[in-house]
């Protein structure tokens, strides 16, 4: 299992409910075919052997009037919680993974993969007080129900659609399984489910949520009830049989002869109230778009005057000003008016709205800086006169496998458009010097750690030329063993070497080792 993610299961059942394949029609429970084998000894000699098939039915919602509060997990929010984010669904989680749907009659949707649980979620409002006047309920008599019951005054407009029940729970896991499970591959799910719980069985739950979307400033209960007619007249102290159907939902399409309508008995309870401000959607709605300042993301770079080292000022063009404008990483939306704002165009003069023609390229700046870098590489094969200068680096001269720019070793002028590659963008526009300088300071800072890291990678690369330099001295040492012990001595015919005795040499070479002395 992989850490760090999680993965969902759309349903589990487990032991006999894994053999429910049809949906009950007017019966209140599933049923499934079971098959007996007995075995004896016959009267008259020999063995007697019987088979005897019965379809048996299986607990349903309408035999469950309770659930033990161990088996809830958690609950969320929180009992008592008054400023929950009105943007949070509700939900209840439990310890056994296959609780929700444990007791469901239904059969998975072949369409849509899906499983009605047995259980259901719902949220709905109590009013300025309980039972209040804009309350969505109000607490029945439990008369002689085993469950607490709950009268809610309109169930089309509050509760969920039943139908819908299937999409709210799942199988949560802590990490994600390590192989890929098919929508419909139950036997696979189970087997990657079960490897996982074998290991730490606290790392997986079930867990049902309410879908319903809240309101802000609001008290609300929470009610665990049962999604299935037969449930809900169990806890109610009816009979469910009375239930039309095993599968029909305790709201929704009302049936000739439904008791109590309305009513909803619940197997657990909690309130909460949200609040109005802090949550992440709040705060996001506060945000108003602006007009940002023209100068975000710009920097005003003074080339008028020279740098040193015998550089020339860039005062041409006119219309620059001496001033360049830095760009950086962060950037104002284009605008309409002037889309060529921030284009990283080749010549200095595109930064502005309406540039004049652009001047000559190379620059002479750009001239006279390449002159300056290009002193390295003629400092290696030419011994200076006085002092050594220290030139300025060529930035990324390993990556584009050259030490000169705008001419070549001779002095010959490098054509159009090498002389624009990006090497010469980089290291002749005093706007990316500047940015590689600062990348070249981040190196020097974390030097050894990039290096380690660096050393790391190649680790791999390393043991792989290892293996491939012990396979070619094998390969070597064969061939001399072969020339020296095999092969015929140098200068014999075919027809002396077939004249020649056989030796049993190379039978000898490849023969096994023999057996150790006793």
């Amino acid at each position: 299992m992989t850490a760090n993610s999680y993965s969902f299961l759309p349903w589990l059942r487990s032991g006999l409910t894994t053999r429910i394949g049809t949906a009950p029609t007017t019966a209140t429970r599933a049923a499934i075919p079971v098959r007996l084998r007995l075995t004896g000894e016959a009267l008259g000699g020999g063995t007697l052997v019987r088979d005897i098939e019965r379809t048996v039915q299986l607990y349903g919602p309408g035999d469950v009037v309770g659930v033990d509060q161990r088996a809830i997990s958690r609950v969320e929010p929180r009992a008592g919680t008054t400023n929950v984010e009105p943007n949070f669904l509700a939900h209840i989680e439990f310890s056994d993974e296959d609780f929700p749907w444990r007791y469901s009659p239904a059969a998975p949707d072949a369409a849509t993969g899906r499983l009605l649980p047995w259980l259901a979620l719902v949220v709905l409002t109590s009013g300025a007080g309980q039972g209040g006047a804009d309350a969505e309920f109000t607490d029945s008599p439990q008369g002689s129900g085993p469950l607490p019951v709950i009268t809610v005054r309109d169930p089309a407009a509050t509760l969920p659609p039943p139908e819908q029940l299937g999409a709210w729970a799942h199988v949560h896991v802590n990490g994600s399984l390590d192989e890929p499970v098919a929508s419909d591959d139950t036997a696979g799910a189970l087997a990657l489910l079960g490897e996982v719980l074998r290991t730490d069985a606290d790392s997986a739950c079930s867990r049902v949520i309410c879908p319903r979307r809240l309101r802000p400033d609001t008290a609300y209960h929470a009610f665990l009830v049962p999604a299935f007619e037969t449930g809900r007249l169990a806890g109610l102290g009816f009979d469910p049989t009375g239930s039309p159907g095993a599968l029909y939902s305790s709201w929704g399409p009302h049936y000739t002869g439904r008791a109590a309508e309305g009513q909803l008995p619940y197997y657990h309870r909690w309130s909460f109230t949200t609040g109005s401000t802090g949550d992440f959607e709040f705060l996001v709605r506060l945000l108003r778009p602006g007009r940002p300042d023209p100068r975000v993301g710009l920097r005003d770079l003074d080339v008028h005057r020279s740098p040193g080292l015998g550089l020339p000022g860039i005062v041409t063009p006119a219309a620059l000003g001496g001033v360049l404008r830095l760009g950086g990483a962060l950037r104002v939306p284009a605008d309409p008016d002037d889309p060529d704002a921030f284009d990283e165009a080749e010549n200095w003069d595109n930064w502005h709205g309406a540039p004049p023609p652009a001047p000559a390229y190379p620059h002479p700046f750009q001239q006279a800086l390449a002159a300056l870098i290009n002193l390295a590489d003629d400092y290696q094969r030419q011994v200076p006169s006085g002092d050594p200068i220290i030139t300025p680096p060529l930035y990324g001269r390993w990556h584009a496998l050259t030490s000169r720019l705008l001419t070549g070793e001779d002095g010959t002028p490098i054509p159009s458009p090498a002389n624009r590659n990006w090497v010469h963008r980089l290291n002749l526009d005093p706007r990316f010097r500047v940015a590689a300088n600062l990348g070249a300071q981040v190196v020097q800072a974390r030097q050894e750690e990039l290096m380690a890291a660096a050393w790391a990678q190649v680790g791999d690369v390393l043991a792989a030329n290892a293996r491939i330099r012990a396979a070619q001295l094998a390969r070597e040492v064969g061939h001399v063993l072969q020339t020296k012990h095999l092969e015929p001595p140098g200068g014999a015919g075919l027809a002396a070497l077939a004249a020649a005795p056989p030796s049993g040499r190379s039978l000898a070479l490849t023969a096994p080792a023999p057996a150790p002395l006793p």
